[in-house]
């Protein structure tokens, strides 16, 4: 008899870890109660623009056009809303589901909150504040929040060359010996006195560092740390970006920030912030 084996691409939940799941998103429904819920297609008409060059395309229409899986719930969310004619805001959206790619694990799980139509940095207290309630009371304590504003990386990218983007996103300090002050941003990563040290040096970010500064004040329960290289994966982002870290797992189980550009490119004039949890990670807690 030849036992199936299962691909190591595709991720199966015993019964343990699909109980847990679904505490997790009795326990979303409870911190996030006053949030609209919404279910979004899995299966989507590709954009290049939107999506990249790297989707999990699975077919194909008619008339030639591709179809892929979802891969981004933020992207899928916004062209969504940016169809709608009437759309009050402030809009405070949740979701729940899967995201798929083509490397790595095929599926992943998440639950995400967005705050539309809020520039001011209470939108960026609140869904940092329940994002941390939400964790807790899934039974994560020891949150440490890493915090970053990508308009910082940026610019400095835009004075030194882009081309040492992909050196600030993997840490290396090699590759940046030549540019100084992109080799001192990896050092950049600390409590308030380094926040504080880098603005006395880079006087230009002081409106980006008293951002960072009052949002961290106003947060409770985690540990903070200041992290002024930070570059989230997609490259919508346009403000104060974060992560989440739990002691018992080698990676961030949450992430977002500020995007108040992409509606801009769907058409619509709407400023957001929001991130997601990644329940997989939550599983090996």
């Amino acid at each position: 008899m030849v036992m199936k084996l299962i691909p190591p691409q595709e991720r199966f939940f015993n019964f343990e870890d699909s109980k847990k799941l679904k505490t997790f998103f009795l326990r979303a429904l409870e911190v996030f109660e006053d949030y609209q819920f919404l279910m979004l297609p899995s299966l989507e008409v590709y954009s290049q623009e939107l999506y990249g060059e790297s989707p999990f395309v699975v077919g194909s229409l008619q008339d030639g056009s591709l179809l892929c899986l979802r891969s981004d719930w933020t992207v899928s969310l916004a062209r969504f809303l940016s169809l709608q004619k009437e759309l009050t805001l402030p809009l405070r959206v949740l979701y729940w589901g899967n995201t798929f790619s083509p490397g790595g694990n095929l599926e992943s799980y998440q639950v995400g909150v967005e705050l539309l139509g809020q520039p001011e940095l209470e939108a960026e207290v609140e869904v940092l504040q329940r994002i941390g309630d939400y964790l807790r009371a899934c039974g994560m304590d020891g949150l440490t929040l890493n915090l970053g504003h990508v308009g910082i990386v940026e610019e400095l990218l835009s004075r030194y060359g882009q081309t040492y983007r992909k050196a600030l996103v993997e840490k290396n300090f090699s590759l940046l010996k030549d540019v100084p002050v992109l080799k001192s941003l990896l050092l950049a990563h600390g409590g308030m006195d380094v926040l504080n040290d880098f603005e006395k040096e880079h006087r230009e970010f002081s409106e980006h560092c008293q951002r960072l500064r009052e949002v961290a004040l106003r947060l409770k329960g985690f540990n903070i740390v200041f992290d002024l290289s930070e570059i989230r994966p997609k490259s919508y982002y346009t403000g104060l970006v974060f992560e989440i870290y739990h002691p018992k797992v080698g990676m961030p189980i949450a992430g977002g920030g500020r995007y108040d550009k992409l509606y801009t490119n769907l058409g619509r004039e709407i400023c957001a912030f929001g991130g997601a949890v990644y329940l997989d990670l939550l599983l090996e807690v």
